[in-house]
């Protein structure tokens, strides 16, 4: 798993958008950040995002991710691993 992979997601969690997402947060291509979270689940094995045509919400699975990842300032990202 690649920090990145968690950056986008927590970004995506926040906006409550894949689109707004990768404008406004990560200046990137949507299909290329929802490329990344479609990574990211694989690789968890477990969906995180619920997609609709009006966003995205967080899964029961992936509620608690961002929460565990810090407060996520832009340009300062840091996780918070447990020790």
């Amino acid at each position: 798993m690649e920090l990145r992979h968690l950056r986008y997601f927590v970004a995506v969690a926040e906006e409550g958008s894949l689109t707004l997402a990768a404008e406004r947060r990560l200046h990137t291509a949507q299909p290329s950040l929802s490329r990344q979270i479609r990574d990211l689940e694989y690789e968890v094995g477990v969906p995180l995002l619920s997609r609709s045509v009006r966003g995205v919400e967080l899964t029961v699975k992936g509620g608690p991710i961002p929460g565990r990842c810090g407060g996520v300032k832009p340009g300062q990202w840091r996780p918070q691993l447990e020790r």
